[in-house]
This record gives C-alpha cells, sequence and structure tokens, in this order.
C-alpha cells in the first residue's frame, strides 16, 4: 500500500498541471479577437447616364432696339412697356410735315418732266417728218433726238425721286418687324432723332419670346460628352415646374477665362411664363455608357484616400479605390475594382481593419 503522502503529492501535481492548461487555453482565446459578422455586395457593370450640369440666363429668340428710318422729331410713340404687339403694328412716328411737302414737290417735278418729255417726242416726231421730205437738216435732227433723250432721262429722274420721297413719308411711321412684346422706352417725344453717325438712336426696344432659348455654360471637360440633341431638363428661377429640352446649339469655341463652353436649348414659351433674363440650371444627359458601380455604403474614407474591405481567407483585406458619386446611393468605381468583385459592408464595416477576422453572413439586412 503506498502511503497517504505520495498519494496527496500526486493529486496535488495533477490539479496543478491542469490550471496551467487552462491558463494557457484561456491566454490564447484572450489573444484572439473574435469575427465580426459582415455582409457582402457585388461590383456590378451597368449603362448609366451621368447628368451633366451648366448654369446659364435665359434670352429671347429675337431682340431689337428700334429706331427711327428718317431724320427728324419723335412726334408720337404708340406703345408702352408691356406691351404685346403683332407684326407690322406702328410702334411710333416721326414728324411728316416736311416728307409730305418733298412729295408734293416730287409730284410737280414729275408732271414737269413729263410735259418735257411729251413736248420733246412731239418735236422729235415733227423733225423726222421734216426731215424725210429733206426740209430738215441731219443737225436739227440729232438736235430734237437728244433733246428727247434728255427729257426721257429727266421723267425717269423725277419718278424716281417721287418714289423715293413717297418712301420716306411712309418711313416717318415705324412698324414692329415681327411679333413681339415691348421691353423698353427709351426716348420721349419731342426728341430730334437723327438716323445717321449715331450709334444710340433707339426709341422701343421689342423682344420676340414665344420661344426663348437658354444659353448654358457647361465646363469644358464634357466636351466629347455633349451633342446636338442632347437632352436637358431646366430647372429656371422663379418657376415652379422643370422644362424639357434638347441641345439645339453648341458652340465649340471654348471661354479662356471660364474654360467652359456654351450650348443653346430652345424652350417652347407661349404662355410667356419665362421671361429674358431669368437663371436657368440645365441638367444635360449625355448617351449611357457601361460604367462600373458600387454602392456608396461600401466605400470608407474622404476624397483622395477612397478605399474598402474584401475577404480573403476570413480575414478583411483593405484596398484603395477611386470612385466618382453617381446619385445619392452609388459611386462609379473608377479604378482599384473589377466587374464581380464582392464588396464588405455591414454595421461593423468601420471597425474593419487590414486582417481583422469575420464571417460573411447571407441573410438580406437593411442597415
Amino acid at each position: 500500500m503506498r502511503p497517504v503522502g505520495s498519494i496527496l503529492c500526486a493529486l496535488l501535481l495533477a490539479l496543478a498541471a491542469a490550471c496551467g492548461q487552462r491558463a494557457a487555453q484561456d491566454s490564447t482565446a484572450s489573444e484572439a479577437p473574435p469575427a465580426l459578422d459582415v455582409w457582402t455586395v457585388e461590383v456590378t457593370e451597368e449603362r448609366v447616364t451621368k447628368p451633366v450640369v451648366g448654369t446659364g440666363s435665359i434670352a429671347p429668340h429675337k431682340k431689337s432696339d428700334i429706331g427711327p428710318r428718317v431724320d427728324g422729331i419723335i412726334e408720337e410713340i404708340l406703345v408702352r412697356v408691356g406691351d404685346r404687339v403683332d407684326a407690322d403694328a406702328p410702334l411710333f412716328r416721326t414728324r411728316d410735315i416736311d416728307f409730305q411737302i418733298r412729295v408734293d414737290d416730287a409730284e410737280h417735278a414729275l408732271r414737269l418732266a413729263r410735259a418735257e418729255s411729251q413736248k420733246a417726242k412731239r418735236d422729235k416726231k415733227r423733225v423726222e417728218e421734216l426731215a424725210e421730205k429733206g426740209v430738215a437738216s441731219s443737225e436739227q435732227l440729232d438736235a430734237v433726238r437728244t433733246a428727247s433723250e434728255i427729257a426721257s432721262a429727266r421723267l425717269g429722274s423725277a419718278k424716281t425721286a417721287l418714289e423715293r420721297a413717297k418712301q420716306n413719308l411712309a418711313d416717318t411711321v415705324v412698324v414692329a418687324p415681327y411679333p413681339g412684346v415691348i421691353t423698353a422706352r427709351l426716348v420721349d417725344e419731342g426728341v430730334m432723332m437723327r438716323t445717321m453717325l449715331s450709334g444710340n438712336a433707339h426709341v422701343v426696344q421689342l423682344m420676340k419670346t414665344d420661344i426663348v432659348v437658354a444659353i448654358v455654360q457647361v465646363p469644358a471637360l464634357h466636351l466629347a460628352e455633349i451633342k446636338v440633341g442632347t437632352p436637358a431638363t431646366l430647372h429656371i428661377d422663379g418657376l415652379p415646374d422643370p422644362y424639357d429640352g434638347q441641345v439645339l446649339i453648341l458652340n465649340d469655341r471654348v471661354d479662356v477665362a471660364s474654360r467652359a463652353f456654351e450650348v443653346r436649348i430652345p424652350i417652347q414659351n407661349e404662355d410667356l411664363e419665362i421671361k429674358p433674363g431669368l437663371f436657368v440650371r440645365a441638367e444635360l444627359r449625355p448617351e449611357a455608357k457601361h460604367t462600373l458601380v458600387l454602392e456608396r455604403r461600401a466605400v470608407l474614407g474622404v476624397d483622395g484616400n477612397r478605399h474598402v474591405f474584401l475577404a480573403t481567407n476570413d480575414l478583411a483585406t483593405k484596398r484603395s479605390v477611386e470612385v466618382r458619386d453617381l446619385d445619392a446611393a452609388r459611386v462609379e468605381v473608377l479604378s482599384g475594382l473589377v466587374p464581380g468583385d464582392d464588396v464588405l459592408v455591414g454595421p461593423s464595416l468601420p471597425r474593419l481593419v487590414e486582417g481583422t477576422p469575420i464571417t460573411i453572413r447571407t441573410a438580406h439586412v437593411d442597415f
């Protein structure tokens, strides 16, 4: 039989060994962090239209600063600012008494020239008859023929002068060249206006606004994307609803200061609700192109230092990416990922670092 002391000693040694083994296991467990639950979203390739935004102003279809057609005193202005006028509607009138007198003088001059011409023709006919009988000389015949030609030329000149005088009289009343709205009255009655040697001889301003145009400046980096016919949505200050249109004119000249180019988008404006001069923001929609798309929630970091996490052997792997905003929920992947990559997401995403153990869950969870 073994002594009691030996048995007690063996029991103590066994207990100590068991406690040491459990302590080692507890130490190992405390060194390994717990795996974090994550989910994945896939990088996909889609045809995406990325709006291009430009800003500008509304301009009228036509704008004319209209002045007198003949020199004289502005006697009557027939329109007010805000008036809508039809084509050929009278706008203002220059004093016409002098022009009426010139018409009367031209009519008298024409009657005189016509009488002289008729007399010259009768003289020519009579001398020609005498010349056939051998009574009139060749010198007399040449003289009456020349006189007849001079009288005929004077008659033509008198007719032209009368037409010019009548046209000047008619031009004392200036009419609208097209239908539109009066947007400015630049002088009042009684002002002496001259048509020559003056760059500001204007009485009223007329705009055609049943069609207006959005003149929009677009950053030059989008020059290759925008074409004639590109659709656009126009948001105009002061108006509740947007307007749809498409690019009609594209100016290939790029402004050196702003590095922007100009596009023009016409808008039907039958009710004249859109006023020239309003600010406009245009969302242009170029043709869709193939783009790598990723959910925005999978991307961490700030501009210039963006990254995502992928799974490698149940560990989180950090990868730098370059992305660009598409909309509120998605970004365009410019570099760092390929179609089909599974990128980690989930509430634990901000806690991930390189090498963090992970457990990928398959159930769909919104967060």
